[in-house]
């Protein structure tokens, strides 16, 4: 059976098709990046079912135009939830590891402006300090705990020192 006659019998079909295919590029590929092809997919996937029920006529002008239609009215709709969704808060580290807990022993001077580097696991990690210890000037041999944990960098506080005392 010839391609392009099947196609022209089953525009319809055809249709919710390419808006599947859109879909699948937008979410699998592009990671729910982009509006434009998440609206086209929901546009098409809708004006061929449209055109199945017979609301839409079964002909490339009606269905382009539907669907192009459709598109943005579906952009104009979605984008400012969109767009507020994309702005969530942004933590400053990340706080949730296994590494969390870590003790080190420092090897040289270390304070806010003058971050310590550090291997382990055969990463070298850059230590920095937690915001409420930005003051602190923590000499060699100090000792440091990991508070939080991002790409290549420990945040830590100092420990405090053993009570030797008692």
């Amino acid at each position: 059976m010839d391609v392009t006659l099947y196609l022209q019998n089953n525009m319809a079909q055809t249709t919710i098709i390419i808006g599947l295919i859109l879909l699948i590029i937008e979410v699998w590929l592009l990671g729910l990046s982009t509006i434009v092809l998440l609206a086209l997919g929901v546009a098409a996937v809708i004006t061929g079912v449209l055109a199945l029920i017979g609301v839409v006529p079964e002909t490339l002008t009606a269905l382009i135009a539907t669907s192009g239609i459709g598109a943005g009215v579906l952009t104009a709709v979605l984008w400012k939830p969109l767009k507020k969704s994309q702005k969530s808060p942004r933590r400053e580290f990340n706080i949730h590891s296994d590494l969390i807990g870590l003790e080190f022993q420092l090897d040289a001077d270390m304070d806010a402006a003058h971050p310590v580097t550090v291997k382990y696991s055969g990463v070298s990690w850059k230590l920095v300090l937690a915001a409420p210890h930005r003051d602190a000037i923590l000499p060699a041999g100090s000792m440091v705990k990991v508070v939080a944990v991002d790409v290549g960098r420990f945040t830590v506080e100092p420990t405090p020192e053993p009570n030797l005392s008692q």
